[in-house]
Protein backbone atom coordinates (compact mmCIF):
# COMPACT_ATOMS: atom_id res chain seq x y z
CA UNK A 1 0.00 0.00 0.00
CA UNK A 2 1.13 3.53 -0.78
CA UNK A 3 2.21 5.54 2.30
CA UNK A 4 0.62 9.33 1.08
CA UNK A 5 3.78 10.87 2.24
CA UNK A 6 5.85 8.95 -0.85
CA UNK A 7 3.17 11.33 -3.06
CA UNK A 8 5.64 14.46 -4.17
CA UNK A 9 3.69 17.42 -5.39
CA UNK A 10 4.67 19.70 -7.94
CA UNK A 11 3.85 21.85 -10.73
CA UNK A 12 4.56 19.24 -13.09
CA UNK A 13 1.77 18.38 -15.55
CA UNK A 14 2.06 14.40 -15.41
CA UNK A 15 1.69 11.53 -13.10
CA UNK A 16 4.83 9.38 -12.82
CA UNK A 17 5.30 6.29 -10.71
CA UNK A 18 8.82 4.80 -9.47
CA UNK A 19 10.46 2.05 -7.42
CA UNK A 20 13.41 3.39 -5.30
CA UNK A 21 16.67 1.46 -4.40
CA UNK A 22 14.90 -0.10 -1.44
CA UNK A 23 12.09 -1.12 -3.27
CA UNK A 24 9.57 1.68 -2.24
CA UNK A 25 6.89 2.83 -4.68
CA UNK A 26 7.35 6.42 -4.97
CA UNK A 27 4.77 8.97 -6.91
CA UNK A 28 5.46 12.46 -8.64
CA UNK A 29 2.00 14.39 -8.80
CA UNK A 30 0.14 17.63 -10.35
CA UNK A 31 -0.95 19.65 -7.62
CA UNK A 32 -4.09 19.18 -7.75
CA UNK A 33 -4.41 15.77 -8.74
CA UNK A 34 -6.81 13.76 -6.64
CA UNK A 35 -5.58 11.12 -4.69
CA UNK A 36 -8.69 8.98 -6.08
CA UNK A 37 -6.97 9.34 -9.25
CA UNK A 38 -3.29 8.92 -8.01
CA UNK A 39 -4.15 5.30 -6.34
CA UNK A 40 -6.87 4.28 -9.68
CA UNK A 41 -3.36 4.94 -11.48
CA UNK A 42 -1.30 2.75 -9.47
CA UNK A 43 -3.82 0.04 -9.60
CA UNK A 44 -3.96 0.12 -13.15
CA UNK A 45 0.02 -0.53 -13.05
CA UNK A 46 0.12 -3.18 -10.13
CA UNK A 47 1.90 -5.62 -12.03
CA UNK A 48 4.71 -3.62 -13.14
CA UNK A 49 5.14 -2.42 -9.63
CA UNK A 50 5.14 -5.91 -8.25
CA UNK A 51 7.87 -7.05 -10.92
CA UNK A 52 9.84 -3.85 -10.32
CA UNK A 53 9.50 -4.68 -6.59
CA UNK A 54 10.77 -8.21 -6.56
CA UNK A 55 13.67 -7.30 -8.98
CA UNK A 56 14.93 -4.73 -6.56
CA UNK A 57 14.53 -7.49 -3.90
CA UNK A 58 16.53 -10.10 -5.97
CA UNK A 59 19.24 -7.52 -6.30
CA UNK A 60 19.55 -7.07 -2.89
CA UNK A 61 21.05 -10.09 -2.74
CA UNK A 62 24.08 -9.25 -5.20
CA UNK A 63 27.42 -9.16 -3.36
CA UNK A 64 28.75 -6.28 -5.43
CA UNK A 65 32.90 -7.43 -4.46
CA UNK A 66 32.14 -10.59 -6.03
CA UNK A 67 30.51 -9.19 -8.70
CA UNK A 68 33.35 -7.07 -9.46
CA UNK A 69 35.82 -9.40 -9.13
CA UNK A 70 37.79 -8.14 -6.54
CA UNK A 71 36.64 -11.52 -4.19
CA UNK A 72 35.79 -15.10 -5.59
CA UNK A 73 33.63 -16.87 -3.70
CA UNK A 74 33.93 -20.95 -3.13
CA UNK A 75 31.41 -23.15 -0.87
CA UNK A 76 29.63 -19.84 -0.20
CA UNK A 77 32.90 -18.01 1.58
CA UNK A 78 33.82 -15.51 -0.46
CA UNK A 79 37.96 -15.29 -0.74
CA UNK A 80 40.34 -12.02 -1.46
CA UNK A 81 42.55 -12.48 -4.31
CA UNK A 82 46.40 -12.22 -3.22
CA UNK A 83 49.21 -11.75 -5.53
CA UNK A 84 52.33 -13.19 -4.46
CA UNK A 85 55.55 -14.50 -5.88
CA UNK A 86 55.66 -17.47 -3.91
CA UNK A 87 53.26 -19.33 -5.36
CA UNK A 88 53.63 -21.24 -8.08
CA UNK A 89 49.55 -22.04 -8.97
CA UNK A 90 46.39 -20.95 -7.52
CA UNK A 91 45.92 -21.91 -3.76
CA UNK A 92 43.48 -21.65 -1.59
CA UNK A 93 43.04 -20.53 2.10
CA UNK A 94 40.63 -19.79 4.31
CA UNK A 95 40.19 -16.54 3.39
CA UNK A 96 42.18 -15.92 0.49
CA UNK A 97 43.15 -17.43 -2.98
CA UNK A 98 47.07 -16.78 -3.46
CA UNK A 99 47.79 -16.14 -6.93
CA UNK A 100 51.19 -16.20 -8.70
CA UNK A 101 52.35 -13.07 -9.62
CA UNK A 102 53.76 -14.48 -13.15
CA UNK A 103 50.01 -14.53 -14.11
CA UNK A 104 49.41 -11.50 -16.20
CA UNK A 105 46.04 -9.05 -15.14
CA UNK A 106 44.81 -10.30 -18.74
CA UNK A 107 44.53 -14.01 -17.78
CA UNK A 108 44.01 -14.17 -14.25
CA UNK A 109 40.23 -14.13 -14.53
CA UNK A 110 40.68 -17.14 -17.09
CA UNK A 111 43.43 -18.59 -14.48
CA UNK A 112 40.72 -18.06 -11.91
CA UNK A 113 37.63 -19.83 -14.00
CA UNK A 114 39.75 -22.93 -14.13
CA UNK A 115 40.66 -23.54 -11.00
CA UNK A 116 36.88 -23.15 -9.75
CA UNK A 117 36.13 -25.43 -12.68
CA UNK A 118 38.63 -27.73 -11.44
CA UNK A 119 37.52 -28.10 -7.85
CA UNK A 120 33.70 -28.11 -9.23
CA UNK A 121 34.80 -31.48 -10.64
CA UNK A 122 36.29 -33.10 -7.91
CA UNK A 123 34.03 -31.66 -4.97
CA UNK A 124 31.03 -33.30 -7.81
CA UNK A 125 32.35 -36.20 -7.83
CA UNK A 126 32.54 -36.52 -4.54
CA UNK A 127 28.80 -35.41 -3.43
CA UNK A 128 27.93 -37.48 -6.81
CA UNK A 129 28.81 -40.47 -5.06
CA UNK A 130 27.20 -40.26 -1.49
CA UNK A 131 23.93 -39.38 -3.14
CA UNK A 132 23.87 -41.94 -5.16
CA UNK A 133 24.43 -44.36 -2.84
CA UNK A 134 21.71 -42.89 -0.27
CA UNK A 135 19.79 -43.21 -3.28
CA UNK A 136 20.68 -46.29 -4.77
CA UNK A 137 21.14 -45.06 -7.85
CA UNK A 138 23.43 -46.23 -10.63
CA UNK A 139 25.13 -43.56 -11.71
CA UNK A 140 28.64 -43.57 -13.79
CA UNK A 141 29.11 -39.84 -14.39
CA UNK A 142 28.21 -36.12 -13.88
CA UNK A 143 29.08 -33.80 -15.95
CA UNK A 144 29.83 -29.58 -15.64
CA UNK A 145 28.85 -27.54 -17.83
CA UNK A 146 28.60 -23.62 -18.74
CA UNK A 147 24.73 -23.46 -18.98
CA UNK A 148 23.65 -19.64 -19.12
CA UNK A 149 20.37 -19.83 -17.21
CA UNK A 150 20.35 -23.17 -15.52
CA UNK A 151 21.98 -24.53 -12.59
CA UNK A 152 21.58 -27.89 -13.84
CA UNK A 153 19.83 -30.43 -15.97
CA UNK A 154 18.89 -33.98 -16.65
CA UNK A 155 17.58 -34.82 -19.52
CA UNK A 156 15.77 -38.02 -21.29
CA UNK A 157 19.24 -39.82 -22.01
CA UNK A 158 19.61 -40.07 -18.09
CA UNK A 159 22.79 -37.75 -18.32
CA UNK A 160 23.34 -35.24 -15.51
CA UNK A 161 24.86 -31.65 -15.92
CA UNK A 162 25.67 -29.11 -13.15
CA UNK A 163 26.84 -25.98 -14.19
CA UNK A 164 30.42 -25.52 -12.73
CA UNK A 165 29.53 -22.38 -10.80
CA UNK A 166 27.44 -24.70 -8.89
CA UNK A 167 31.12 -24.31 -6.55
CA UNK A 168 30.50 -20.66 -5.86
CA UNK A 169 27.64 -21.59 -3.64
CA UNK A 170 27.59 -22.60 -0.16
CA UNK A 171 27.34 -26.34 0.42
CA UNK A 172 23.51 -27.01 1.28
CA UNK A 173 22.89 -25.60 -2.08
CA UNK A 174 24.87 -27.26 -4.17
CA UNK A 175 23.97 -30.85 -2.63
CA UNK A 176 19.75 -29.42 -3.50
CA UNK A 177 20.59 -28.90 -7.11
CA UNK A 178 22.81 -32.41 -7.20
CA UNK A 179 20.15 -34.09 -5.02
CA UNK A 180 17.48 -32.08 -7.65
CA UNK A 181 18.74 -34.23 -10.81
CA UNK A 182 19.63 -37.50 -9.23
CA UNK A 183 15.79 -37.31 -8.27
CA UNK A 184 14.88 -36.67 -11.92
CA UNK A 185 16.63 -40.12 -12.58
CA UNK A 186 13.42 -41.63 -10.43
CA UNK A 187 10.96 -38.84 -11.27
CA UNK A 188 11.40 -37.48 -14.29
CA UNK A 189 8.69 -34.50 -14.00
CA UNK A 190 8.01 -31.95 -10.90
CA UNK A 191 5.25 -34.02 -9.90
CA UNK A 192 4.35 -34.60 -6.20
CA UNK A 193 5.91 -37.82 -6.38
CA UNK A 194 9.16 -36.32 -7.06
CA UNK A 195 9.27 -33.22 -4.69
CA UNK A 196 8.37 -36.23 -1.98
CA UNK A 197 11.90 -37.87 -3.34
CA UNK A 198 13.32 -34.97 -3.10
CA UNK A 199 11.97 -34.49 1.00
CA UNK A 200 13.83 -37.61 1.81
CA UNK A 201 16.93 -36.11 1.75
CA UNK A 202 16.36 -32.71 2.19
CA UNK A 203 13.26 -31.86 4.41
CA UNK A 204 14.40 -28.35 4.26
CA UNK A 205 14.00 -28.64 0.12
CA UNK A 206 11.28 -25.18 -0.06
CA UNK A 207 13.67 -23.19 1.97
CA UNK A 208 16.70 -24.40 -0.21
CA UNK A 209 14.50 -23.57 -3.51
CA UNK A 210 14.02 -20.12 -2.38
CA UNK A 211 17.48 -19.00 -1.45
CA UNK A 212 18.95 -20.69 -5.04
CA UNK A 213 16.63 -18.50 -6.81
CA UNK A 214 18.14 -15.17 -4.69
CA UNK A 215 21.89 -16.66 -5.50
CA UNK A 216 20.81 -16.50 -9.98
CA UNK A 217 22.91 -13.61 -10.00
CA UNK A 218 26.15 -15.85 -10.03
CA UNK A 219 25.40 -17.67 -13.42
CA UNK A 220 25.85 -14.33 -15.26
CA UNK A 221 29.87 -14.25 -13.80
CA UNK A 222 32.98 -15.15 -15.91
CA UNK A 223 31.25 -14.60 -19.07
CA UNK A 224 33.39 -11.49 -20.44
Amino acid sequence: MLDPRNIYRSKRKTLAIFIDSNGVLIVKAPLRLSEHKIFEFIKSKADWIKARQRKVAENSYINRSVVSYNTFLFMGKELTPVITGKAKSIVRTDSTLLIPASYSPEKLLKKVEKYLKTCARAILDERAQYFANRLKLDVSAVGINNNKTRWGSCDINRQINLNWRTVMLPPNLFDYILVHEFCHLLEFNHTKNFWAVVETILPDWRVLRKHLKQMNWILSLFRK
